[in-house]
């Protein structure tokens, strides 16, 4: 049940589903989030029109799929809506949030070695970059998700708005919160460090801690100099962080061939559940 003291964070929330282990691993983390938040869920089964299938066939494949989804909810007393829908999975997925203005859409990664590392696949890349709303590539995770919060700041407004999403979930999950300032640096020695309690906030990460304090929480404060994607990643990997959260800058095209995104390059490379941020669409955001 859901504190009435704690803070809005998602409305309503869209999972897709193909029924496989990392799909019901996104479902999972889709309903913790659901669960902590108060978030209305719909859980979508994509018929894939690109391949060739029969009614015979796909639609047992989408009743168990579905009945999986809505056992995983009602294990934790979330109320599940379904929904069957042909057509290009990912786009497939972006409609359904678009007709339900959803706040979050939850993907599985969907490429990788099985049980070795796991990248996002078509389907999850192309929701990353093109969902109006909040992402989140949900992977395997305990009982307690989360627990432990990672959110990357450089100062921006944007990323502002992101560390104050990280907030308000580590909030509502009574989780602890990182936030972490890299700068960006190419060649050299790269190094990271954690600032005292008492330090003073650099102006890189002020506006986020604040923004984080506000909402109730007390984060942890990190630096790097270094590649930004690498330095989230291993501060990930070894703080045990169980959700990373990093902002969107939109880059499309030709800059983010040139530029490359950070947050698709976490989300792609993690070990654990990353939310990308949409600066703008957050309707909670004061």
């Amino acid at each position: 049940m859901v504190n009435p003291e704690r803070p809005n964070v998602f409305d309503r929330v869209v999972v897709g589903t193909d029924g496989s282990e990392r799909a019901e691993e996104a479902v999972g983390r889709a309903v913790q989030l659901a669960s902590l938040t108060g978030a209305s869920l719909d859980l979508v089964y994509v018929i894939d029109t690109n391949r060739p299938f029969s009614d015979a066939e796909v639609e047992p494949k989408a009743e168990a799929a579905l009945e999986k989804g809505e056992a995983i909810g009602s294990a934790m007393g979330v109320s599940i809506s379904t929904k069957v829908v042909a057509g290009e999975p990912a786009e497939a997925l972006l409609e359904e949030a678009a007709r339900h203005a959803a706040d979050l859409i939850c993907v599985g990664p969907d490429a990788g070695l099985l049980r070795g590392t796991v990248h996002v696949g078509k389907v999850a890349t192309h929701v990353l970059r093109h969902a109006p709303c909040s992402v989140m590539v949900g992977r395997e995770a305990g009982p307690s998700f989360p627990q432990s919060v990672l959110c990357g700041v450089d100062g921006s407004d944007g990323s502002v708005q992101t560390a104050g999403l990280a907030a308000r979930i580590a909030v509502a999950a009574g989780a602890e919160l990182r936030l972490h300032h890299v700068t960006p640096i190419f060649a050299g020695d790269e190094r990271e460090w954690t600032l005292d309690d008492d330090e003073p906030d650099p102006i890189e990460i002020e506006p986020a801690a604040q923004v984080a304090r506000t909402a109730g929480v007390r984060p942890i404060r990190g630096r790097a100099l270094g590649r930004p994607e690498y330095a989230i990643l291993e501060t990930a990997e070894r703080e045990r962080v169980d959700l990373v959260v990093v902002g969107s800058r939109g880059l499309s095209g030709l800059a983010r061939v040139l530029l490359g995104s950070v947050s698709e390059y976490v989300a792609s490379h993690a070990q654990c559940s990353v939310l990308v941020g949409r600066p703008g669409a957050d309707r909670h955001e004061r």
